[in-house]
């Protein structure tokens, strides 16, 4: 929210007229719009979904994390909204919508819980990109409880692949799925 700075219109109708003053007050213009982007800035870089570099390394320092060389400014900004929005109690459906807001969509993904038998659970990432590697581990490690084993099973994506959404699933069909 940029602002057109015009110093003269805010002077009264009598004074403007008088060039030296006209002049002095043209010529802080571009000062006083110096101040204005600057404001600007410091206002988007107070959220991280609008913070620039700078503003992205600031919430990175307040929450410990350290960038890797390959990572674009969005990866960064996913890996800081995965973080700071963390909320409890943690469900299947809460670790599904994190799941999908760090993988890209729903569709990217798939959760089998197997509760039945004992605590386990089956991530199969429809993905050949491993650039969220370490930030997966890290939401499952966090959101997962300790007693529960996780699976993460990497499938490349093809056309006769189905996705399953949220669900239970049978032995047979994590089998199947394991060997596509």
């Amino acid at each position: 929210m940029i602002r057109e700075v015009n110093l003269v219109s805010y002077l009264p109708p009598f004074i403007a007229d008088y060039k030296e003053i006209n002049i002095a007050l043209t010529a802080e213009n571009p000062e006083f719009a110096l101040v204005w982007r600057a404001a600007d800035q410091a206002l988007k870089n107070e959220f991280i979904v609008t913070a620039d570099e700078w503003g992205i390394s600031r919430f990175e320092g307040m929450l410990g994390i350290m960038p890797y060389e390959r990572d674009t400014i969005e990866m960064r900004r996913t890996r800081l909204l995965s973080r700071w929005y963390n909320e409890s109690p943690y469900t299947i459906r809460m670790l599904a919508a994190k799941l999908e807001q760090l993988l890209g969509g729903r569709h990217n993904f798939s959760l089998h819980p197997g509760f039945e038998d004992g605590y386990g659970l089956l991530v199969v990432v429809y993905s050949t990109d491993d650039s969220q590697v370490e930030e997966l581990k890290y939401l499952l490690g966090t959101m997962v409880p300790m007693n529960m084993v996780v699976d993460i099973v990497y499938e490349p994506v093809t056309s006769s692949l189905t996705v399953y959404g949220v669900g239970l699933m049978e032995q047979a069909d994590i089998l199947e799925i394991r060997q596509r």
